[in-house]
């Protein structure tokens, strides 16, 4: 059957077809350089679980189409039935060394109406070596399998409905948050709009941090414990907590933080939790800006507060998987899957990657983004460890100064107190981002929704509450405010809700 006239059988279901004949018609669906592996029909309340059983169950209706783009560029696509279908797309990005699909991006599109999609970025996560595969499997990582994913699925999309794609969005966090970052910059008609959460800006910096870090526990195995670690963040944040109004073990803006580590070095007859003089100084060091061998600097180091953990060396010297940043620079600059991580310099390799492959999504001119009309939505963790804070708002800063100063009718920034890498931590840490449902689905409660009236009708979103659940049950509320703006106390009312506070 020739492809529009395909196209038109599968437009011909309309409202009534199930998951099952559409299906049928999924499978015959063409694009240049697409190969349709299979497809599965999924009825409605059928209580669907994904191949990550971490992820929510799905009631919806869809049909679950897996694929290739090119060679080994693996996809899902989701699509709801056609009654079901809101005329948008909805991608998910993936993090780490990605190898996967984002499942719970998926479950969420096709819960709302979304088409849903999402790339393992051309490589399996169970190939250890991965990029050892060539150059193309570090650019298809890099930039080209997200990119492409974009462009066939609208193909696809459009063939199934018998309409185009209406809206494209981008939603993803660390690595994923980093591939949202690099479409708007490198393929900025791709997307609408972007929810682009600890992006990691920097990612080669980031890893290059990584590796020395755990190369400094390593050399100073027994010299600091959990517990010792857990000391230093407490009281980082214990020295600027009230500088929001409120003492809750929540600091609104640790980049004001002034914090001096030696206040924990123990005293000659001094009683309780403290430090010796070498572990101070190991603790000093390792929060301070990095620099490599020659004296450059690399990063801005980590806030007071934000939690350390005691890693070693990275694989093979501990168990579970491996980091990305052996990848990037045992796999990617060296080119030996048996390289010694504790022969890592700085000076050397970290430069070394960017003749591998661009990590950098780092460009601060996003004026052809902004020129199209695109809204992109940025979030970040104050306590992350793995993403640095600063990494996130030095960029938007950069925007700013980039493109002339006020940015705000297409880039908002916020920032979330207390919360650890994209999700998790001591405040709350759901809004409707990549981490999980906030209270419920309105724009004022869920960055998604905020990001879909953006576009609909230009108000652009102003606070954004975010909730922490425990047990399922929400136990806390704080709003976001768009950064530089904070949350402060307001003087009276539960800490617990986020009437007790205000944006300024």
């Amino acid at each position: 059957m020739p492809l529009l006239a395909l196209f038109a059988a599968a437009a011909a279901l309309g409202g009534g077809a199930g998951a099952s004949e559409a299906c049928a018609r999924a499978a015959g669906l063409a694009a240049p350089d697409v190969r349709i592996v299979r497809t599965t029909p999924i009825a409605p309340g059928s209580g669907f679980v994904s191949p990550d059983p971490r992820e929510p169950r799905v009631d919806a209706g869809f049909c679950r189409v897996e694929g290739v783009i090119e060679q080994e560029i693996g996809f899902e696509l989701w699509l709801p039935l056609q009654r079901e279908w809101n005329g948008h797309l909805l991608t998910g990005g993936v993090g780490g060394q990605a190898g996967s699909f984002n499942y719970r991006e998926l479950a969420r599109a096709v819960s709302r109406g979304y088409a849903g999609a999402s790339t393992d970025t051309g490589h399996k996560a169970s190939d250890r070596h991965w990029l050892l595969g060539g150059a193309m499997r570090a650019a298809n990582y890099a930039e080209r399998a997200n990119h492409l994913l974009a462009v066939k699925s609208k193909a696809l999309i459009s063939g199934f409905y018998g309409k185009p794609v209406r809206r494209a969005i981008f939603s993803g966090c660390s690595g994923g948050g980093r591939q949202a970052m690099t479409e708007a910059q490198r393929y900025p008609q791709d997307y609408d709009g972007i929810l682009a959460g600890a992006p990691g800006v920097n990612t080669p910096a980031m890893s290059a941090r990584r590796m020395w870090e755990m190369i400094r526990h390593r050399r100073h195995a027994g010299l600091m414990s959990a517990a010792d670690w857990s000391l230093v963040s407490r009281s980082g944040v214990a020295a600027c907590d009230s500088d929001d109004g409120l003492r809750d073990g929540l600091v609104a803006n640790p980049a004001a933080c002034r914090f001096d580590m030696a206040v924990l070095q123990c005293r000659p007859g001094g009683t309780g939790q403290c430090l010796s003089p070498e572990q101070v100084a190991f603790a000093t060091r390792i929060y301070a800006p990095l620099h490599d061998e020659n004296g450059k600097r690399i990063d801005g180091g980590i806030l007071p507060g934000v939690p350390v953990s005691a890693t070693p060396l990275p694989e093979p010297f501990t168990p579970g998987p491996p980091y990305l940043a052996v990848a990037l620079f045992g796999d990617g600059v060296h080119k030996d899957p048996n390289w010694d991580a504790a022969t890592f310099r700085l000076a050397d390799d970290l430069p070394a990657i960017d003749r591998v492959m661009n990590l950098h999504a780092d460009d601060p001119d996003l004026s052809a983004f902004r020129a199209r009309g695109g809204k992109l939505l940025m979030y970040q963790g104050w306590a992350d460890p793995l993403v640095l804070a600063q990494s996130t708002t030095d960029y938007f800063g950069a925007v700013g100064r980039r493109m002339g100063g006020d940015v705000s009718d297409f880039l908002r920034l916020y920032m979330v107190p207390g919360m650890d890498h994209c999700v998790g931590g001591a405040g709350p840490d759901l809004f409707g981002a990549t981490g999980g449902e906030g209270l419920d689905r309105a724009p004022a409660h869920d960055i998604l929704a905020a990001l879909e009236r953006w576009l609909d009708t230009g108000i652009a979103p102003g606070t954004i509450l975010a909730v922490k659940r425990e047990e399922g049950a929400v136990t806390m509320q704080r709003p976001l405010c768009p950064y530089p703006q904070a949350a402060y106390y307001r003087g009276s009312g539960s800490p617990l809700l986020a009437s007790s506070f205000e944006c300024r």
